[in-house]
């Protein structure tokens, strides 16, 4: 048994099929999405029964009694069965933060929209989900999955990083939400 080719034929199935939709139209909103659904696609044959993937949002409750402020956006929510889902139509869910196990922000090539402003934007959403958590010590996934990119510096890589973590370093507990997980392109995970 050879898991390394195994996983490899996982991204080469991946790789086959993300331009699809981009060959045939050139409208770069339905080509995200569909790369967003070819990725949960290829993740929800490997989740365990009780886990479900969509894309949708996440909301916590504020001050005041029966009113939620909702996160932004998210492409991806895997999210555990046993807790209640708020809302659902297809693949489409809004969600509680506990029932949050991981979230996956998806780019076509995230160096074409910069690194550094994306790793932002998910250490926000998982500051958010954090922050709204009954359970503190339940830690996520907190990934990107970027189909393409031309950074060839894994140093470059690892400082767009830190430059995102050090802006919310302040909050003791941003390693509990920070990004946890880059894939970029079938050659950095």
């Amino acid at each position: 048994m050879n898991t390394i080719e195994f996983h490899k034929t996982t991204t080469n199935e991946l790789l086959a099929i993300k331009d699809r939709v981009r060959n045939l139209i050139n409208h770069w909103g339905e080509d995200g999405r569909y790369k967003e659904a070819v990725l949960k696609s290829v993740i929800s044959k490997f989740l365990p029964e009780k886990y479900r993937i969509a894309t949708g949002f996440v909301v916590k409750q504020t001050g005041e009694r029966g009113t939620h402020q909702p996160s932004k956006q998210i492409d991806l929510i895997i999210y555990d069965i046993g807790y209640p889902v708020l809302f659902k139509e297809n693949d489409f869910v809004i969600l509680t933060a506990d029932a949050v196990v991981g979230i996956i922000e998806v780019k076509a090539n995230v160096v074409n929209q910069n690194l550094k402003e994306v790793c932002e934007k998910c250490n926000e959403i998982g500051k958010f989900i954090f922050d709204a958590r009954f359970d503190k010590d339940k830690r996520f996934f907190n990934g990107i999955f970027s189909y393409e990119s031309n950074i060839a510096n894994e140093q470059l890589i690892c400082n767009k990083i830190k430059e995102a973590q050090d802006l919310i370093s302040t909050d003791e507990e941003y390693h509990k939400f920070v990004v946890n997980h880059i894939s970029l392109n079938k050659d950095y995970f």
